[in-house]
C-alpha cells in the first residue's frame, strides 16, 4: 500500500490571478511542496543541499494538472499525495486537491527521476532509486 500524505493549504492573495482564482502555476508550486511533505512523512530527506549543491536528488521531468473547478482567495484545500508508479529510475506522484466538502478542485502528477550529478547540471544522470527509499514510499 503506498504511503499517502495529506496537508492543508489556504489560498493566499498572491496565489491568485487578476480574476481572483488560483493562477495555474500555484498548483505546480504546491505539487513540489506536497512531494517534499510526502518524503518527510516517509522519514526521508529529499534533495540534500547541506553542502550547498545536491549531488543526488529528485529532479522533475514532467508535470501535468487538470483543473476541475476554480479555487479562490481564502479557500482551504487539502492536498493528498502518493507515489502511484515506480520505475527503475523514476517515480510518479499523484496529487489531488479537495475543498473542505471533499470536492476535487484539481488533480495532477509529477514524474521525477532519482538522479546523481558530479559537477555542473550537464553531468546529471538518472540512477536506480535506492530500494530503502522505494520501500518507505510504499513501493
Amino acid at each position: 500500500m503506498p504511503l499517502t500524505s495529506h496537508h492543508e493549504i489556504t489560498v493566499e492573495w498572491g496565489d491568485c490571478d487578476p480574476a481572483g482564482i488560483v493562477y495555474y502555476p500555484s498548483y505546480f508550486r504546491w505539487f513540489d511542496q506536497a512531494t517534499y511533505r510526502l518524503f518527510l512523512a516517509a522519514g526521508l530527506k529529499r534533495d540534500d543541499v547541506s553542502t550547498g549543491q545536491w549531488k543526488e536528488g529528485t529532479p522533475l521531468v514532467a508535470a501535468e494538472c487538470s483543473f476541475r473547478r476554480p479555487s479562490q482567495h481564502g479557500e482551504r484545500l487539502v492536498i493528498e499525495s502518493q507515489v502511484e508508479k515506480f520505475g527503475r529510475t523514476s517515480f510518479t506522484v499523484r496529487h489531488v486537491f479537495r475543498d473542505l466538502t471533499g470536492a476535487v478542485a484539481a488533480e495532477g502528477t509529477e514524474t521525477r527521476i532519482w538522479a546523481r550529478k558530479e559537477g555542473d547540471a550537464r553531468s546529471l544522470k538518472a540512477v536506480p532509486m535506492p530500494e530503502g527509499v522505494r520501500r518507505k514510499l510504499g513501493g
